[in-house]
């Protein structure tokens, strides 16, 4: 089983619009805009399964950056074998650009927080950098029980 929930805060000098827009270069599910009150809110989306991270999965590979992600996937899922918590600068995305955002001077708008939940992350990580195969792994099984490419 999978579950993946992803936020993007909204600040008052964002459009919304602007930032669901950039959303959705990466992630392929349906997004509910949350209020925060003052001119804040955030987006919040929420699926069942790796599907909704096709577009990332492609992203990764058509920037050539799947190493990148691979390595700094595993090095931060060290330990953590049910959840795996990154953060995407969201000006990046807003162009189709998957790029990490470890501290909020990376992401001055603010970052997007991307939560996996899974049996074990670590095969999703290898679905998602494209490393199905690699450690002895056959690749991760979605619901369907299909493997996951």
């Amino acid at each position: 089983m999978v579950s993946v929930r992803v936020e993007a805060e909204v600040r008052p000098t964002e459009d919304p619009k602007k930032v669901l827009r950039a959303l959705k270069k990466l992630f392929d599910m349906e997004f509910e805009f949350v209020e925060r009150g003052e001119g804040w809110g955030a987006w919040v989306g929420r699926c069942e399964s790796l599907k909704c991270l096709e577009p990332l999965k492609a992203a990764i590979r058509r920037r050539a950056v799947d190493s990148t992600f691979y390595y700094y996937l595993k090095k931060i899922s060290r330990g953590e074998h049910n959840t795996l918590i990154f953060r995407l600068n969201k000006q990046a995305a807003f162009v189709g650009v998957p790029s990490f955002a470890e501290e909020d001077i990376e992401s001055p708008m603010g970052a997007i927080i991307v939560e996996v939940s899974a049996d074990d992350v670590r095969e999703v990580i290898r679905w998602l950098t494209g490393r199905e195969h690699e450690e002895g792994k056959k690749g991760f099984k979605g619901k369907e029980g299909k493997a996951m490419r």
